[in-house]
C-alpha cells in the first residue's frame, strides 16, 4: 500500500486522515483547558490510548508488521492505564515513548506510514510530554 506513505500533507488526498490528525491535535489543549484540572491524568490517558490506534491500523491495511506494531502500541497501551493505579509518570512516558516510535517510523522502521504524519506525531507528543512534565512537577 505505497500510496500511504506517498502524499504531500497539502494535497487532498487522504483528506479525512488529515482532518482527524489536526482534531487530535487541536483537541488536546480545548480538553485540558476547558476540563477540570483534577482530570489532567484520565485526559492524558485518553489521548495516549487514542494515538496508538493508527499504526496498528496501518499495518492491518498494509498486511506489514501487525505483530510489531500491536505488541508496541499495546505495550503504550498498558504503560498508559498503570498510571491509573501508581504514577502519572507512566502515561508521561508512555506519550514520549510514541514519539520516540514516531522518529523511528520516520527512520523507516515498522509499517511505513505518511512522514509528514510521523513528523508532526513526534512534535506533538513531545511538546505534550514535555506539557505534562510541568503539570506534573509544578
Amino acid at each position: 500500500m505505497t500510496e500511504l506513505t506517498h502524499d504531500h500533507v497539502l494535497s487532498n488526498r487522504f483528506i479525512v486522515l488529515k482532518i482527524l490528525a489536526a482534531l487530535y491535535t487541536v483537541a488536546i489543549p480545548i480538553a485540558h483547558l476547558n476540563l477540570p484540572t483534577t482530570s489532567i491524568w484520565h485526559i492524558a490517558i485518553i489521548f495516549s490510548i487514542a494515538m496508538n490506534f493508527t499504526y496498528p491500523w496501518a499495518a492491518y491495511k498494509q498486511e506489514r508488521f501487525l505483530t510489531l506494531e500491536v505488541v508496541l502500541s499495546s505495550g503504550l497501551i498498558a504503560l498508559s492505564l498503570m498510571s491509573l493505579y501508581a504514577s502519572p509518570l507512566f502515561v508521561i512516558t508512555a506519550i514520549f515513548l510514541h514519539g520516540c516510535w514516531d522518529l523511528a517510523k520516520h527512520r523507516g522502521a515498522g509499517t511505513p506510514f505518511f512522514s509528514w504524519y510521523v513528523s508532526g506525531c513526534v512534535v506533538v507528543d513531545w511538546i505534550y510530554t514535555a506539557a505534562l512534565l510541568i503539570a506534573f512537577f509544578f
